[in-house]
């Protein structure tokens, strides 16, 4: 009986259940305060572009003079993702690239019914599970590994970008579940799951592929040899379902030319930007937000020095963003709503890294991750 109750109250579970408690909270007051009860507010639907044919305009959380953002392209592929309705490509501004992130709008369709006022309760319930399993699957790791305690689990709640993709329905937080959790399976040798969440990752939102390719070159290095094999078979989707766009000649941008150009070209052009934009609290927040994004970047190839075999992985993963990163244009790193999204998944390679980094810059870097966190949740508009 004891036994039982133990295990009821693992660290693990109370860590889940606090976990929840903060998201339902924060999710709570955006809907109420911030959004006026309006579920649409969360998707930052813009005045500009065209809306879904399934949205009306009297029921919606218009951002005025605004061009929206990716949640209002995620929110009309939920509406409509088998592209039923001919205006569904006209409120998509480049649909062969959004068509590519279909498991998010897919499965929202799906727990959904099809109920088109159901699923943008379902596409933001999904973000909140989202990050309460995060928790969850990073403290296992922490158990597993036995080194640190699991309620350091909760230090992902201090990640700035989880807030800002929550207020934003957009997909980052379920395709950073996807990454943590064949992360966590790598490392238990579970060689299946892991080829299977890095493909529905890579379903979810295709830089997961960088991912795929670390997880690749790790297990070569390592001579996991049915890890391989599995990855292998893991990639065959991903690549149909690119087969099946291509097929379907949707119109629109790949937008690799936009988001990618010559490299450091865009982080010169966005301390150029920072620079001439004069001292205010717009502009030093954005400035505190870049700093802690480059820090997190450097810290973790320091942290090889003390373990390098058992961090192969996290170092491989954070080159290749790291890569992604220099080639980004200043598209991508202008405005912190971005890359604080794109590039949210190295703030949980620092989190799998955490044993590795020393105690005072770990302290020092999760308070700087806390308190954007907190600016981020007080000032939000």
């Amino acid at each position: 009986m004891l036994k039982k109750i133990r295990n009821v109250l693992s660290s693990e579970f109370l860590s889940v259940i606090f976990a929840l408690i903060i998201v339902v909270s924060v999710a709570t007051y955006f809907y109420f305060i911030e959004f006026d009860k309006n579920i649409t507010g969360f998707f930052r639907i813009g005045s500009v572009l065209p809306i879904s044919p399934y949205l009306y305009h009297n029921n919606l959380f218009i951002y005025q003079k605004e061009i929206g953002y990716d949640g209002q392209q995620f929110l009309n592929l939920a509406l409509d993702p088998f592209l039923n309705h001919p205006e569904t490509l006209d409120s998509l501004d480049h649909p062969v690239y959004r068509y590519r992130r279909i498991l998010y709008p897919l499965i929202s369709y799906l727990f959904a019914l099809g109920n088109k006022s159901l699923i943008p309760y379902i596409m933001i319930g999904i973000n909140i599970v989202s990050i309460t399993l995060i928790v969850y699957v990073i403290s296992l790791h922490y158990r597993e590994k036995e080194i640190v305690s699991s309620y350091k689990s909760l230090l992902a709640l201090c990640i700035p970008s989880i807030w800002i993709v929550l207020s934003l329905g957009t997909s980052d937080l379920l395709s950073s579940l996807f990454l943590v959790t064949s992360l966590y399976n790598y490392y238990k040798n579970n060689y299946r799951s892991t080829a299977l969440m890095i493909s529905l990752g890579c379903l979810t939102r295709e830089t997961l592929l960088v991912v795929w390719a670390s997880l690749f070159i790790s297990s070569l290095l390592e001579n996991k040899h049915k890890q391989i094999k599995y990855l292998l078979y893991g990639i065959i989707l991903p690549i149909l379902w690119t087969f099946y766009i291509i097929l379907l000649d949707l119109p629109g941008k790949t937008r690799i030319d936009d988001n990618f150009g010559i490299p450091f070209l865009g982080i010169f052009h966005k301390f150029i930007n920072i620079l001439t934009n004069g001292i205010n609290t717009s502009n030093l927040f954005e400035l505190y937000m870049f700093i802690l994004l480059l820090t997190s970047f450097i810290i973790i190839p320091l942290s090889i020095k003390k373990n390098s075999k058992d961090n192969l992985l996290i170092q491989i993963c954070n080159i290749f963003y790291g890569i992604i990163f220099i080639f980004s244009s200043f598209t991508v790193l202008s405005y912190y709503l971005d890359y604080s999204r794109v590039f949210m998944d190295v703030y949980f390679l620092l989190l799998f890294s955490l044993n590795h980094i020393k105690t005072h810059v770990r302290f020092f870097l999760i308070s700087c991750m806390s308190f954007a966190s907190c600016l981020f949740l007080i000032f939000y508009s």
